[in-house]
């Protein structure tokens, strides 16, 4: 196993001490305020300037995700949070959205907001490891929301088309 699989499986701690169960209990404000989980629970294949302990992913993970339904089926419970905190749901590989979106609910509508980096960052993550068709449905699903809205500019819209279709990177060592 990896530290990746590890840790969202439940095995072991990230690099902070913290187990996955203690983010399955964090309020929206706690996941509004904090900028050091994201990158926890949706590793992708390159580094950020805001957690710079955050593991990467890498071909062995990307093996393991792939051929393992418990490993995909815990990223998505992880997946299932953070939908939640953006006023969005999930009932199998579709993603919808419980109330009609708006920018009072629904966070990531706000203009230039912050969760639509995180956006981008979930649908890599989910597309690197294993879960593409959801990764495929989040990325078409803001889109077309964020089209009713003039809050989330072409190029955010550009980042979370590409990250379906960017090569993986592998990670160094």
């Amino acid at each position: 196993m990896t530290t990746i699989s590890r840790f969202l499986s439940g095995e072991s701690p990230d690099s902070f001490g913290r187990n996955i169960e203690q983010f399955y209990g964090y309020s929206h404000f706690w996941l509004e305020h904090d900028h050091k989980y994201i990158q926890v629970l949706f590793p992708i294949d390159e580094g950020t300037q805001f957690n710079r302990h955050a593991p990467l992913v890498s071909a062995a993970d990307r093996a393991l995700f792939a051929n393992s339904e418990t490993l995909r089926q815990h990223h998505l419970r992880a997946l299932d949070l953070i939908l939640g905190f953006w006023g969005l749901a999930r009932r199998g590989v579709q993603i919808y959205s419980p109330t009609p979106p708006n920018p009072a609910s629904h966070p990531w509508l706000k203009r230039q907001n912050h969760n639509q980096l995180r956006m981008t960052r979930v649908i890599r993550s989910l597309s690197l490891l294993g879960n593409q068709q959801i990764a495929e449905n989040l990325a078409q699903f803001v889109i077309e929301t964020a089209k009713q809205f003039d809050s989330v500019s072409e190029q955010t819209q550009h980042y979370w088309r590409s990250a379906l279709t960017r090569p993986p990177i592998e990670p160094p060592g």
